[in-house]
């Protein structure tokens, strides 16, 4: 960590009386979480920076096990402090998250405000750990700052301002957005660049990505339950493609992340060789064969399943945006 980036944070924690003088305390809890707490049972959290503590103890009373890390040893005093007057449990970690070794996965990781006060040089290591803090079935969620116009300058204090395709990029392929919500603040103090949107992500591991293989079976298992037999029709188009009116411009958007998720933006149709290139080469799978597959899955008159106005009602492959979250 940089000396001006501790300089900053010891002058703030120094300077604040109590939990609640501290500029990025906040009352509630971050955004998406109570929604996470409906949709599953308590697990073990992480909450990455916690600050004041709020989110920590939040997710303490919902029932969580949760490990609350930060650099500033203030930051976990008061948030053990407001555990201990809670009556709930919380595991303080003093560390930075940038050389920080997680000693298990979490079903929930937390970043609130975290990365978008850090020092560019640092996001490989701090992308680094999120993901291999996080389990395979994990919730991410990440508050971070956007520009309100194109080209707002930071601040003299930051944070740092990146829109929501950067954070999107910079978490793919092995994280894929669930929900995204935004917040406008148009009058805030020069220091730290005037109004800003403050952007809310829900990140989920992205299973295209780390189950291509079983991708690829939830597709031939939709067609084998049609009776489509693909094997045979691929078999038969030898080295050429399946008769198929599914083009290049349908297989790109079922690449895409409103289907598949193979890639988190949708790929130009001169684009798709080349990304099913590389995704054949994470399956294990022939690249030929896999085209074939798509084009007959993609096809009205074979599998007719993910057509231009895809039948979801018909398919097997939760995998797919269109389906896996309903």
């Amino acid at each position: 960590m940089s000396t001006h980036e501790k300089d900053t944070f010891f002058a703030t924690y120094d300077w604040a009386k109590g939990w609640e003088d501290l500029p990025w305390s906040h009352d509630e809890p971050t955004l998406f979480l109570a929604e996470i707490c409906r949709r599953r049972a308590p697990g073990t959290a992480l909450d990455i920076g916690c600050g004041s503590g709020t989110d920590s103890l939040f997710l303490a009373q919902e029932g969580w096990d949760v490990t609350a890390l930060d650099f500033m040893p203030r930051a976990l005093e008061y948030t053990q402090q407001r555990a201990n007057e809670a009556g709930v449990t919380v595991t303080p970690v003093v560390a930075d998250i940038t050389d920080w070794e997680p000693p298990r996965q979490y079903d929930l990781v937390l970043d609130h405000g975290l990365l978008h006060n850090m020092d560019p040089v640092r996001y490989d290591a701090y992308r680094a750990c999120v993901l291999k803090a996080l389990a395979p079935d994990g919730e991410f969620v990440l508050l971070h700052w956007h520009p309100r116009f194109a080209g707002q300058a930071n601040g003299e204090m930051g944070p740092t301002r990146v829109d929501r395709d950067a954070i999107k990029t910079f978490f793919a392929p092995e994280l894929q957005e669930r929900f995204f919500a935004r917040e406008e603040f148009e009058d805030l103090t020069s220091m730290v660049g005037g109004g800003m949107v403050q952007a809310y992500y829900w990140f989920r591991p992205n299973q295209a990505w780390h189950q291509p293989a079983e991708l690829i079976s939830q597709v031939e298992q939709t067609l084998a339950k049609h009776d489509i037999d693909y094997t045979g029709l691929i078999e038969a188009a030898g080295d050429g493609p399946v008769e198929s009116d599914a083009d290049n411009e349908l297989i790109s958007i079922m690449l895409g992340p409103g289907r598949f998720g193979v890639r988190h933006v949708q790929p130009e149709a001169g684009e798709v060789d080349a990304v099913l290139e590389d995704f054949c080469a994470s399956a294990g799978a022939d690249r030929h064969y896999v085209e074939n597959l798509l084009r007959l899955f993609g096809n009205e008159a074979t599998g007719n399943v993910c057509v231009a106005n895809a039948r979801c009602d018909v398919c097997e492959v939760s995998f797919c945006k269109r389906l896996r979250y309903r």
